[in-house]
């Protein structure tokens, strides 16, 4: 955390319900213990799947004072914050830290080539880490924003070159993967979607109700639950190719 005030500071407990007050300005974190942290997460944020860099120290317990290595992880400003909230679970973050020691024995036996480093960064650049999120949490409802469609328009486009492959059988499995995905969950949403100019109209359950009051509304529910599956596999299938990113 960035800002203090002092000479009082206040810092919630999430433990439980109990306040925990500092009247003294936040312990000294040894220089050579920060660089062990840092290097241990390679500098980016120690969550699977989130490759950012912009990031910061956070203590497992909350406890500011305990600056042992065991109970620091490296953690980009978001999700610094919900660990904050107690939405990230100490046990969670205790579980990102110990796959952190495992990691670079997966990593650095890989060595992809340039190629395949800057097909991995461009496809990922198309769904990126905010992207996921946006089609994870759309309910596919009586109207899907642009940010949700746009990039699988993007990912059709640039698969129209043949030299969108990966020379690595393991990528290339994995791209294979994610483009099967795509297109089944994009032929489902085409099929009852019409574009607009911020985005789709797809299922409005209202107005099929007041057009047709004898309509199978189940049929619609089921049909937007379908999307909503669709859209959760293909994002399960894009963040395994998002998380080869650890390896370049």
């Amino acid at each position: 955390m960035a800002n203090y005030f002092s000479p009082i500071i206040w810092a919630l407990c999430l433990n439980g319900s109990s306040i925990v007050t500092y009247d003294k300005s936040r312990p000294h974190l040894p220089a050579g213990t920060k660089r062990q942290v840092m290097t241990e997460a390679g500098h980016s944020c120690s969550v699977q799947h989130c490759v950012e860099h912009i990031v910061e120290i956070h203590h497992i317990d909350l406890n500011r004072e305990n600056n042992d290595s065991n109970n620091l992880i490296v953690l980009c400003d978001k999700h610094h914050k919900l660990a904050h909230r107690g939405q990230i679970s100490k046990m969670d973050l205790k579980e990102y830290k110990r796959l952190l020691v495992e990691r670079p024995a997966i990593t650095t036996a890989i060595g992809y080539g340039d190629y395949d480093k800057n097909l991995l960064q461009k496809i990922n650049s198309i769904f990126n880490f905010e992207t996921i999120q946006k089609i994870k949490n759309e309910s596919f409802g009586r109207f899907v924003i642009k940010d949700v469609i746009e990039p699988f328009h993007e990912l059709f486009y640039a698969a129209e070159d043949p030299l969108f492959k990966f020379t690595s059988p393991h990528l290339e499995q994995l791209r294979l993967d994610v483009l099967n995905k795509a297109t089944t969950f994009f032929r489902h949403f085409a099929q009852q979607s019409a574009g607009l100019p911020s985005g789709y109209d797809y299922i409005d359950i209202n107005e099929i109700r007041r057009k047709n009051p004898n309509a199978d509304l189940e049929h619609w529910r089921k049909y937007s639950s379908d999307t909503v599956e669709l859209a959760q596999v293909f994002c399960k299938s894009m963040l395994l190719l998002r998380d080869e990113l650890r390896n370049i």
